[in-house]
């Protein structure tokens, strides 16, 4: 498990993803309204939300646009996106199957940062679901998570101590160019009964 702080691990762009499929432009720190009684965390992705490292074309992050629902208040007909005063947070983490069939989830890596932070990544036009982020998770080398299937958590800490979460989608991680997945392994072969000797007829 590892902790990375925002700076240099989330990284804002054109990003053309879901919802609108709006251009996420950096927006200026003082644009929007900011609001800290989030109810909700809505996620979107595109299509292929990955981003590659130049050098080897190996899947290295992946991109979302995250919205943080406040409530609604009177005179507002539905709750919209909003920018957050504290502290976001985002953890991927890579799924097992048990013998049983259910999920193992281990944390792989974690992301966090202040509204300071986050005010770089703040998507410059509202869409109809209200303000939202534009954000770009980068996983360090050292994690190794090519071919395996992962699910991405955005959570919210509000001011009053309450943790608002959202356990995402899971996203199969593509392989680097040029490998191919392992072939799943062969079934053992029945295990056959060792031969009876014929039985030979007594000599007289």
């Amino acid at each position: 498990m590892s902790l990375n702080p925002a700076g240099g691990a989330l990284l804002a762009g054109a990003l053309l993803l879901a919802s609108g499929c709006a251009s996420l432009e950096k927006g200026a720190p003082g644009a929007g309204t900011m609001r800290d009684d989030i109810v909700a965390i809505r996620q979107f992705y595109s299509a292929q939300p990955w981003t590659r490292d130049d050098e080897t074309g190996r899947v290295n992050g992946i991109m979302a646009r995250v919205y943080f629902t406040a409530a609604t208040r009177p005179g507002e007909e539905i709750p919209k996106g909003v920018f957050v005063p504290g502290t976001i947070r985002a953890r991927m983490y890579v799924l097992g199957v048990r013998p049983d069939g259910s999920y193992d989830r281990q944390l792989a890596h974690e992301w966090a940062f202040t509204a300071q932070q986050a005010a770089a990544f703040r998507v410059r036009h509202a869409s109809s679901m209200g303000d939202s982020y534009g954000l770009v998770l980068r996983w360090p080398r050292e994690v190794d998570v090519a071919g395996r299937e992962i699910q991405v958590e955005f959570s919210y800490e509000r001011q009053d101590g309450e943790v608002i979460a959202r356990r995402g989608s899971r996203f199969q991680v593509p392989l680097p160019p040029g490998q191919r997945a392992p072939a799943p392994p062969k079934a053992a072969a029945p295990r056959r009964a060792p031969d009876t000797p014929p039985q030979t007829e007594p000599r007289p």
